[in-house]
């Protein structure tokens, strides 16, 4: 660490090596992937032929710009213009994306803990999760990259104290971007407003330049998504920006609940959200579907013990925040494995696993990755206490960012979906490996002296 010379003087200099560092990391791992069009699948085949058509037509179907935002597709006809329709073409420029990301990571940790911003670094470029899912044809680093950028001004206008309306359009913006890519960031775009004039008051700024900066966020906020708000509005008469809600709580998270608190597998928890759809027929709207199938999803879900809807959600999300991020590798997910979803059961999948040879190919991979879950256990403990002693404000707004997206995202298991709060968890990985290192330092000297 000691070739840096960390200070404002060689900042840029920093941020130079720091984004080639990462970039290098992106491009081995690509390298040992190897990535092909024949491979890709699920999402990432919808986004890349989808893109294809967009690229070539210039328009999508109706069906698909309902269902997501219409920015992811923008996003991969942009990268697919740019690398002659090349996959590992594509794959660098995504990695170039998320090279950036680390380094605003590391911009955002020099402001909040300089002791620290290296380490938060690190944490960030040598990320399973980001790594593998840069090398994924997905929206997940195009969105981490805007909506780091809006946590990078949001900190400035908690930490700093001056160019407030500059500092706030910009979060504004790149919330909104983000939300562009993602819809899971809509309500953020209100409810962050709240936050914000509880800052601002602390720091005793005027009413009237609250309210000014309020309106200033809330304008550049929304100002990439009203086109997408005014069409929906006037045509299918909805203030949501996608149908994806209602079909993700229908099939996605109430299955799941009714998985884990009734003991059966995912396709007979189909059956009995199907059961209760036939009472609410469809509609050729996709909007009003996604009316519909909320109505569904709330309906089987009012069913279930809230003690249990409760502990089920807040189990789901943090067995995906301490979950080893190989489980979506696609090379992991070739081997032979039994389907959690399928199995509906946790012993049942343990149990598969270790009694049949098939899978112990599979299993001896999860064994050797779980071993970073301890240090991801132990950093939600060392990380947020050291935050709440130093910075409290800081403290408050990563618990409630994690609370929303876990949240949002309910009890469905994959660690992608932890995505949105990797800054948060950065923060923490960051602050433990400085305690950890400081720790050996001082073990060292101590055994040094006895000697």
């Amino acid at each position: 660490m000691s070739i840096f010379i960390l200070n404002k003087n060689s900042l840029i200099d920093n941020a130079v090596i720091f984004f080639l560092l990462a970039f290098l990391v992106r491009l081995i791992f690509l390298f040992f992937q190897n990535p092909i069009p024949e491979n890709l699948i699920e999402d990432e085949l919808l986004y890349w032929n989808s893109g294809l058509i967009y690229l070539d037509k210039g328009f999508l179907e109706a069906s698909i710009t309902a269902e997501r935002m219409l920015g992811i597709f923008f996003y991969s006809k942009t990268l697919l213009a740019l690398s002659f329709k090349n996959l590992k073409i594509y794959l660098a420029f995504q990695a170039v994306i998320d090279s950036l990301t680390c380094v605003t990571i590391y911009k955002t940790g020099s402001i909040i803990f300089p002791k620290q911003k290296i380490y938060i670094y690190l944490s960030a470029t040598l990320s399973p999760l980001m790594i593998i899912l840069t090398s994924q044809v997905l929206s997940e680093t195009i969105f981490l990259f805007l909506f780091t950028i809006f946590l990078y001004f949001s900190v400035k206008i908690i930490i700093e104290e001056n160019q407030l309306y500059y500092k706030i359009a910009m979060a504004g913006l790149f919330l909104g971007l983000a939300t562009c890519i993602r819809s899971i960031t809509y309500p953020l775009v209100f409810i962050s407003t709240v936050p914000f004039i509880i800052i601002l008051i602390k720091k005793n700024v005027f009413k009237d330049k609250i309210f000014i900066a309020c309106i200033t966020f809330l304008f550049f906020a929304l100002l990439p998504l009203s086109p997408r708000i005014y069409d929906n509005i006037k045509n299918h008469n909805t203030y949501a920006l996608t149908g994806q809600s209602g079909p993700h709580l229908a099939y996605w998270v109430a299955p799941m609940i009714i998985s884990e608190t009734k003991n059966m597998n995912r396709n007979d928890a189909i059956k009995v959200v199907n059961k209760v759809a036939e009472k609410y027929p469809l509609t050729d709207d996709y909007y009003k579907n996604d009316k519909i199938l909320r109505n569904v999803g709330f309906k089987v879900l009012s069913e279930v013990n809230k003690i249990d809807l409760v502990y089920h959600w807040a189990k789901a999300g943090l067995i995906n925040i301490v979950a080893p991020s190989i489980l979506i590798d696609k090379n992991l997910r070739a081997l032979p494995h039994p389907s959690y979803y399928e199995t509906g059961n946790t012993l049942l999948w343990l149990k598969l696993i270790l009694y049949n040879s098939e899978y112990h190919n599979y299993l001896i991979y999860i064994s050797i990755a779980s071993i970073t879950c301890i240090f991801t256990i132990i950093s939600l403990v060392i990380g947020p206490l050291f935050i709440f002693r130093n910075q409290k404000t800081i403290f408050y707004l990563t618990t409630l960012c994690i609370l929303y997206f876990l949240l949002i995202t309910g009890p469905v298991l994959s660690p992608k979906y932890i995505f949105p709060i990797l800054p948060c968890i950065f923060l923490y990985q960051g602050i433990t490996l400085f305690k950890l290192v400081k720790f050996i330092k001082i073990l060292t000297k101590s055994d040094y002296r006895k000697l």
